[in-house]
């Protein structure tokens, strides 16, 4: 292992066909502030990549990183972490499945102070994960999910050397916030998040527990595009996971509540249980999504948890206990195919409300079936939104191939 306290470089070679290919050095340990570009690796799935010990400003840029375990790492120290332009590839950790490991985390900050995750590529990692906020937003920290590209999304427990396990399984997500409270400023916008049947197990793809922004400052989760949610077995498993969950946990108090989020913009795609969902917490708005799924599986297996396009539930009956933390939730304007075909070819699922009180209008349903056609013409209604915005996804600097 190395401990870096400045820059280093990568390190590439040709292949025969004169293609550059990556050299990964060791796991490393970045002690002190300053922008680190290189190919690290590491194949102990108990040992990050990349470690991060230190509160000083650290960007990695320009990097590719693979590993068994956690790629990037800070845990308790305070970090302040920019990552822009980085492959991530995670590995099987290749341990049995008594040992509950699943891929490692792209991103894994506990205790942090900033987050900026721009314009990388994740594949086959568990996600990113952000539990406690301690910045300042008078100081401009905050996190930014922007225009990244994840292909994969697995919380799949290995069973050995290149394999995974068909029933155990950590829930994971393409980002997590856990208990990050009165953050200001923060958004997950403009990403693109593509898992495939049989090759990955995320449970929501964007979950906010226990999470909030500020009233004049909502959590912005917005122009994103997500394709796929499923369970191991998606013909035959039950499935609690989905699109977009916001609101996740019960909370006694407002202080602890989730509250001040807003999604709205995006293109939720064949996300099995749910589309887009708010199970708890207050001054949540979803509104001017697609929310799209035939029920179908690519070959046309019907998917067992196939349940409703988007819900506003008070799933822990925080409106009717204590200080009442369930309130101010919508669901409007909203586009609306989600088909249930299990039921029948033609049979739809509308969204679901008991317990929204009130702007829950202008939800639009998709007239006629819909089918693997129609949620292919969302890619390509993603593919002109961002030509018209000019974004563009992913590394933007050549990197090399894995």
């Amino acid at each position: 292992m190395t401990v870096l306290v400045g820059a280093s470089l990568a390190v590439y070679a040709l292949d025969a066909a004169g293609a550059a290919s990556v050299q990964y050095s060791g796991p490393i340990v970045i002690s002190k502030g300053g922008v680190y570009h290189g190919n690290w690796q590491s194949l102990n799935a108990n040992q990050p990549a990349v470690t991060i010990t230190t509160s000083e400003p650290v960007t990695i840029i320009n990097s590719n990183i693979q590993g068994r375990g956690d790629l990037i790492q800070s845990r308790y120290v305070r970090a302040n972490l920019t990552v822009r332009n980085t492959r991530g590839f995670g590995l099987n950790p290749g341990m049995p499945a008594s040992a509950k490991q699943t891929p490692g985390y792209f991103i894994h900050l506990e205790e942090f102070e900033s987050a900026n995750i721009q314009n990388n590529e994740l594949t086959g990692t568990a996600g990113m994960y952000f539990r406690k906020f301690l910045g300042s937003t008078a100081k401009g920290q905050t996190i930014k999910i922007l225009k990244n590209k994840a292909l994969n999304i697995d919380g799949r427990y290995s069973d050995g050397e290149n394999r995974f396990s068909q029933d155990g399984f950590y829930r994971v997500q393409f980002a997590q916030f856990n208990d990050i409270k009165n953050i200001g400023n923060a958004e997950i916008a403009w990403n693109q998040i593509i898992n495939e049947p049989g090759k990955s197990r995320v449970e929501e793809v964007i979950n906010m527990y226990v999470s909030s922004g500020l009233p004049w400052s909502y959590i912005s989760i917005h122009d994103n595009y997500i394709q796929g949610a499923y369970p191991t077995r998606p013909a035959s498993d039950s499935y609690g996971g989905g699109g977009i969950m916001l609101g996740d946990g019960h909370a006694e108090t407002l202080s602890d509540a989730s509250g001040y989020l807003a999604a709205f913009h995006n293109q939720v795609v064949a996300t099995s249980n749910q589309g887009i969902a708010i199970a708890a917490g207050h001054d949540i708005q979803v509104y001017e999504n697609r929310i799209i799924s035939s029920g179908l599986l690519p070959d046309g297996t019907p998917i067992a948890s196939q349940n409703v396009p988007g819900y506003v539930w008070d799933l822990h009956g925080d409106s009717r206990q204590g200080s009442r933390t369930f309130f101010n939730n919508f669901m409007r304007d909203n586009v609306v195919g989600w088909g249930l075909p299990l039921k029948s070819p033609s049979a739809k699922a509308a969204l679901w409300l008991p317990d929204c009180q009130s702007r829950c209008q202008g939800n639009t349903i998709l007239a006629g079936p819909i089918t693997l056609a129609t949620e292919a013409q969302e890619f390509v209604l993603w593919q002109q939104k961002l030509q018209a915005a000019n974004v563009v996804l992913g590394p933007t600097d050549p990197v090399a191939s894995r």
